[in-house]
This record gives structure tokens, sequence and C-alpha cells, in this order.
């Protein structure tokens, strides 16, 4: 009898299991929609009908290191910004946001083209005002924002609600795709992936 139970409790923890993809730490292929898809077939469906917001946030790509004030993006940076502009090509986007530095508004622009929208400016200096914008604005429940390896990590973790990261970002680490989803419960998902 003992077996029984145990099989039984082991059958339903499995089963309950099988519907969550763990996603943190893969590459992300595209997102289509509500479906985040990785590069090694892993998907995630978000349910459409419990999210209030979801933000997509990215660091620049790689910038010319040799220039030393408003350094331009190289050409793998402008590589990642045309695969970044890949990824969210077949998902709605309402707003994209950026500093206004040459490299972070390069890595948004392609995107932009694509979906034929303007990108529009925030302060690194005033990320609370950012935040507020946002959690408030009633037509921009998917934006996409760009920053600095700095931001992007205070960013997440103000959106988020709690510490998903505890330092910035690596200076040559250019390849972190986060995306926070709050949902109409006020819970917070975020999903840490690369690009």
């Amino acid at each position: 009898m003992a077996a029984i139970t145990f099989l039984s409790v082991w059958f339903v923890a499995c089963r309950q299991e099988a519907g969550v993809t763990d996603i943190n730490g893969k590459k992300v292929a595209s997102i289509m929609s509500n479906v985040i898809m990785t590069s090694d077939s892993a998907r995630l469906t978000l349910d459409e009908d419990s999210i209030t917001k979801i933000f997509y946030l990215v660091r620049h790509a790689e910038k010319d290191t040799s220039v030393k004030v408003e350094p331009p993006l190289t050409d793998q940076g402008l590589q990642r910004a045309a695969r970044l502009a890949d990824i969210l090509r077949g998902t709605r986007v309402d707003a994209i946001y950026s500093t206004m530095t040459v490299r972070t508004m390069f890595t948004a622009d392609s995107l932009a083209d694509i979906k034929a929208m303007t990108i529009l400016p925030y302060d690194n200096k005033n990320l609370k005002g950012l935040i507020d914008t946002l959690s408030h604005h009633a037509d921009f429940n998917r934006v996409l924002i760009v920053g600095h390896s700095n931001t992007i990590p205070a960013i997440t973790n103000t959106l988020a609600g709690r510490d998903v990261f505890t330092k910035t970002f690596d200076e040559n680490e250019y390849d972190n795709f986060v995306v926070v989803v709050g949902r109409k419960s006020g819970k917070k998902d975020v999903y840490t992936l690369k690009y």
C-alpha cells in the first residue's frame, strides 16, 4: 500500500511539474504573441488573460570601446540589435523606451523601424519617473526598455518588487534579455534569458 501511495504522490508531482518550463538562462529565439521560444525549442506560454503588463529589458548592444564620448555600436552590436528586432518582430510592442545615447538608440532602432514606432526617451537619472509613467500608462502594456549595465538590473528589480539582480551587469555582458510579466493578481514573474 505504501508503494502505491508513493507512486501516486510521485505521479501527481511529475504531472504538475510537466506544465512548468524553466527558461531562465536560455537563449531566446523568438516571441510570438504570448509564447516565448528558446533556441533549444523550449516554449513558455504566458496566460494572456492573467497579464496586465510585459516589460522586455535589454542593455544596449556591443559598443565601440575605443570611442570615449558617445560610442557607437560595433558591427557585432549592430547584428545584436537586428537580432533583438527579429526576436520581437512577431509580438505586440506598445512602446519602445531608450536613453538618449547613440548605443541605446541604435539598439532599439531596428525594432522601431519594423514596428513603425518612435523611440521614446527616458532619463537614466530618473528611473523612478520612468517606472511611474509605465506603471500608470493604460496604453503601454507591452514595452521594450533599452538601457545600460547599471540601469537594467535596477529597473528589473523595481518592476519585479524584489532583488532579481544583486549587482550590475559586467561591462562585457551584452546578451541579457529580461522579461518581467505583471499579473492581475499582483504577482510579478521574471525570466532572465540571453539573446
